[in-house]
């Protein structure tokens, strides 16, 4: 049984939004044990107690945004050596060269996420996945168990909603701008855009 559960999130320069994000999902967890977070060292900071810290967390979390920066790299290189499960999410931004490099050798299951927002609940998710795999290690009693698989659900379900939102959402394909609707049959002028008949009643 442990007191607190420690975290390392790895997590570059440009993704201060992303860190604020991963604090404040941390600190809402229902779980009745204190967590301390570390995160990637900043410009000036020593980066040796980063890497101690990656080695003796319970968890590793690994978010990349537009680029990849030391010592992102040594601490994913210190957690894989250490065994660490690698929960891993990928911001949907353009990259640099390097962060595509990083993304294919890395080998890891990426979970996207578009905005800072976004990524609270997905994080939540897989932090209690992996505390109910561990509870009896970590200390949860029944009602624990029971309050973190309920909101477990609630991540899912909530998941499960926005992606059929999305696919719900309309697809205008430029009808909202300048054209010029022809006749069928006659050649569409340069100008024109296109619109295709819809399908299904008038």
């Amino acid at each position: 049984m442990t007191d607190r559960l420690h975290i390392f999130a790895s997590a570059g320069p440009d993704l201060e939004v992303e860190r604020e994000v991963i604090g404040k999902a941390i600190a809402s967890l229902p779980v009745p044990l204190g967590w301390v977070i570390k995160y990637t060292p900043v410009r000036g900071e020593r980066v040796a107690p980063a890497l101690d810290a990656v080695a003796a967390s319970h968890f590793y979390v690994l978010v990349l945004g537009g680029d990849i920066r030391a010592p992102v790299g040594s601490e994913l290189y210190v957690a894989r050596q250490t065994g660490k499960k690698v929960l891993a999410f990928l911001k949907n931004v353009l990259r640099t060269p390097a962060a595509h490099v990083f993304v294919k050798d890395a080998s890891l299951e990426w979970e996207y996420f578009r905005a800072a927002d976004e990524l609270g609940p997905l994080l939540q998710r897989a932090l209690i996945e992996q505390v109910l795999e561990g509870a009896q290690t970590y200390g949860l009693s029944p009602v624990d168990w029971e309050t973190l698989s309920a909101l477990l659900v609630d991540l899912a379900d909530q998941e499960k909603l926005e992606r059929e939102q999305e696919k719900a959402a309309p697809s205008y394909r430029g009808a909202g701008k300048d054209a010029v609707i022809v006749a069928p049959g006659r050649d569409l002028p340069e100008e024109g855009v296109l619109i295709e008949k819809q399908d299904g009643p008038a």
